[in-house]
């Protein structure tokens, strides 16, 4: 009775081993893999153009409606033709009373406002698409006003 004990603990302290030493190996190998994160794949270097990527659509919303009118301004703002460069986001603030407020931004500016009210699902789609729309339109127009209004006194971000 008294060996029985022992190898127990000598097993469980041989299982410990083996462990260790796979991991030990495992972590070897993923240091020489190329194909590893510290390998740089990710680094400045290799990718110069990372900071200049645009289009994208920013998802801020909280509710399950505003993940809704999310999906389907984004579909709808994907349609839209010359937003290739636009980086817009999707703000919500929601109200227990009232529903949500969604506001459409692009750099930082409110462009669009939208009232999604509690309990009326069905008048999503139409908002978000004629939401995408307006935004488009609006961007486009500023863009063209901002070419063609040359103040020197007035900074072009200012006239957005």
């Amino acid at each position: 009775m008294k060996g029985a004990p022992r190898a127990g603990l000598h097993e469980a302290w041989l299982r410990r081993v083996v462990c260790i030493f796979f991991l030990a190996t495992s972590f070897g190998a993923s240091a020489d893999d190329p194909d590893s994160i510290d390998s740089g794949i990710l680094a400045d270097t290799r990718r110069p153009d990372l900071e200049q990527l645009t289009g994208f659509v920013v998802d801020r919303t909280v509710t399950n409606f505003g993940g809704v009118f999310f999906r389907f301004f984004s579909d709808a703002w994907r349609e839209q033709p010359g937003i290739e460069d636009l980086d817009v986001t999707v703000v919500e603030r929601p109200s227990a009373r009232f529903g949500s407020v969604v506001y459409v931004e692009h750099n930082n500016r409110p462009v669009a406002r939208v009232f999604l009210y509690a309990g009326r699902s069905a008048t999503i789609k139409p908002l978000a698409a004629e939401a995408a729309r307006y935004v488009a339109t609006q961007l486009s127009d500023n863009a063209l006003a901002g070419l063609l209004f040359n103040d020197p006194d007035i900074a072009k971000d200012e006239l957005k």
